[in-house]
């Protein structure tokens, strides 16, 4: 690939546009597991830990065991990317997207109108990876701790970093809505499209990493 294009691609990782494109793909994630796994989270760890609260009081064991899978799902993977990453930062990006998109991959043949335990431990593990693909940035998917940090910079004055916050926040809705008409359109195909996304973010974050330096 020519040398220009490469170094265009490692000056567009240092703008807002890849934080933008990692929450897009986790606010589609996460709308097609409210479509398809309600009971069952594997973006939103506060819901499911709410959950498992009532669940154990209720005694339901039942419902406890798979919120607990999925949990453990998302913070192992979460962990054992955040470890990888630590030792080889300089292929932080590329791993993490890359394990990212074969987590949801393994999830689509399992996928159908509801989703089962397995592929929302599939999908929740993505996420906890997907979620370590920028050191800078430990919550891609919290988009609730985004609401906290735009009221903060609005607060403080700080009117730039706040839109930037709202431009998040915009993504992830964007993300929601295009993948709800690909589950429209193309049924569990919607997962998969998600899947070859974060391949594709992989691949063009090897690429900027290859890039000569200016």
């Amino acid at each position: 690939m020519p040398s220009s294009v490469t170094s265009w691609l490692r000056d567009m990782a240092d703008t807002a546009v890849p934080v933008l494109a990692l929450v897009a793909i986790a606010g589609g994630t996460d709308a097609l597991i409210m479509l398809h796994s309600k009971d069952l989270l594997a973006v939103y760890m506060t819901g499911n830990s709410t959950k498992l609260g009532q669940s154990l009081i209720a005694g339901a064991w039942s419902k406890a065991l798979p919120l607990v899978s999925v949990i453990a799902s998302f913070f192992v993977a979460a962990t054992l990317a955040a470890w990888l990453a630590a030792r080889l930062p300089s292929w932080r990006a590329p791993f993490c997207l890359t394990s990212t998109a074969l987590l949801l991959a393994c999830a689509v043949p399992l996928a159908g109108t509801a989703y089962p335990v397995t592929a929302t431990c599939l999908i929740a593990a993505g996420i906890g990876a997907i979620n370590q693909t920028r050191a800078d940035e430990p919550g891609i998917s919290f988009i609730t701790g985004n609401f906290i940090r735009i009221a903060r910079h609005l607060g403080e004055g700080k009117f730039s970093a706040a839109a930037a916050g709202v431009g998040r926040w915009m993504a992830f809705v964007a993300g929601a809505a295009l993948s709800t008409l690909l589950d429209f359109l193309y049924g569990t195909g919607a997962l998969a499209i998600l899947a070859a996304t974060a391949f594709a973010g992989a691949c063009v974050a090897l690429l900027a990493r290859n890039a000569p330096q200016a």
